[in-house]
């Protein structure tokens, strides 16, 4: 499984990848384990990851 974090303290995207496990499991790995703070990220976690690029557009 592979974690997707939107951390907006630092602007980052990060990639955690992780064995399956509960939502409890997970929040104690991102908050406790990472340091992460609940009200700056936003996660979602997947089987596999794709990124897609939707290009420069001008603004």
């Amino acid at each position: 499984m592979k974690t997707i974090i939107l951390d907006f303290t630092d602007a980052k995207v990060k990639v955690l990848e992780h064995e399956p496990m509960q939502i409890e499991e997970m929040e104690e790995l991102l908050y406790e384990k990472h340091g992460l703070k609940e009200s700056s990220i936003e996660w979602m976690t997947v089987e596999e990851l794709e990124i897609e690029d939707l290009g420069k557009e001008k603004v």
